[in-house]
């Protein structure tokens, strides 16, 4: 028989208390015949506890935390790139300073967009940046302008294949606009119809009040388009299907002008924000894959960060001032001179010195 004195009452209560409160169980005194022992082992049964709340498994918030620091790493390392890249960024400027001085920070670009066979350009856009007064201006040139070159059908459209298409249908594209304008631009982008759909796509569509129903089929040019008028958001097929369109317009290819104008600048004004500096380097990578370009990345670069840092609602978009024309027999868009050149000068001049109406005929 075990002598260990067994447990008294108050000992038992105190042994119950420090099990509530978490502490170790003491071991149960040896078997004895005594009464208070089986008062003892009655206190040791246990009660009945109110489960604490359950919780968030740890492995699951484990594994969410750590999808949300990797997710913000990703942001932060895009963000930076994206800051690195527009601190490296650098001004284009024409190899010859036709006009002379130039002004601080402003440039003149030549966006072209082609045709499905890549040899014609449909769109061709001057646009103007001017970092000291935050001021962006666009202004279009008619496919059909007029131009001397001693092409087959001397239209502005027509350099681009006159020049051999390419780089080198580019530099064409770029003398004849240099004639028109006074000065040659300090660079140039000529984007094709897949490269217009994935920068549309890129930005997340663009929101456009299409001015009428615009429906037309070419299979020879494997083109469809099918739209209804009214505001939408278009995506890049519908974007190209816009202004693609020409047949139904009452003025022809003036009306065409205006309405890629008109959506360029909703694109703009859509896509130029602090909140999509993050979508620079994608839509650098598209631009670069789908385009023929004489800017290198540090050039797109200044004229991303330069557009986001000006004023989007007063961006401003004219067509080069003119008039449809018959010529040999042909229809044709010939440039005013003297309103061309109170029109460069006022919102389209990256030199110093003004661009004069002899400047322009005589180039012309």
């Amino acid at each position: 028989m075990n002598d260990q004195t067994p447990l008294n009452a108050d000992e038992i209560i105190a042994e119950v208390n420090r099990l509530l409160d978490g502490e170790p169980e003491q071991e149960a005194p040896a078997a004895d015949p005594k009464e208070n022992y089986s008062e003892w082992l009655y206190q040791q049964s246990p009660r009945e506890q109110v489960p604490p709340p359950r919780s968030a498994s740890p492995k699951r918030r484990k594994k969410h935390t750590g999808l949300k620091v990797l997710l913000a790493l990703v942001l932060v390392i895009v963000a930076a790139f994206a800051v690195l890249w527009f601190i490296l960024a650098r001004q284009p400027v024409a190899e010859k300073d036709t006009l002379g001085d130039r002004k601080i920070e402003a440039c003149t670009i030549l966006l072209a967009g082609t045709d499905a066979g890549e040899t014609r350009t449909d769109t061709m856009v001057l646009l103007h940046l001017d970092a000291p007064s935050q001021s962006i201006s666009l202004i279009s040139l008619p496919r059909d302008t007029y131009v001397s070159g001693g092409y087959s059908v001397p239209k502005l459209n027509s350099a681009l294949g006159a020049g051999g298409g390419g780089a080198d249908g580019m530099e064409e594209l770029m003398d004849q606009v240099t004639k028109l304008i006074g000065y040659r631009p300090d660079g140039y982008v000529l984007v094709n119809l897949d490269g217009f759909r994935h920068i549309v796509d890129a930005i997340g569509g663009v929101e456009f009040d299409v001015p009428m129903d615009m429906h037309y089929s070419d299979p020879t040019q494997d083109l469809y388009i099918d739209l209804t008028a009214g505001q939408q958001r278009l995506n890049g097929e519908k974007a190209m299907e816009l202004v693609r369109f020409r047949s139904g317009y009452a003025e022809a290819d003036i009306a065409r002008v205006r309405v890629q104008r008109d959506f360029l600048k909703a694109a703009l004004q859509q896509t130029i924000s602090a909140k999509n500096i993050v979508k620079a380097p994608a839509l650098l990578g598209i631009v670069l894959a789908n385009s023929v370009t004489d800017l290198d990345a540090a050039n797109l670069a200044w004229l991303a960060r330069t557009a986001m840092i000006c004023d989007k609602e007063a961006l401003t978009m004219e067509t080069m001032p003119g008039s449809p024309r018959m010529i040999s027999g042909g229809s044709y868009y010939v440039v005013d001179a003297y309103a061309a050149a109170e029109l460069l000068n006022e919102c389209c001049n990256p030199y110093q010195a003004e661009i004069t109406a002899d400047l322009l005929s005589t180039r012309g």
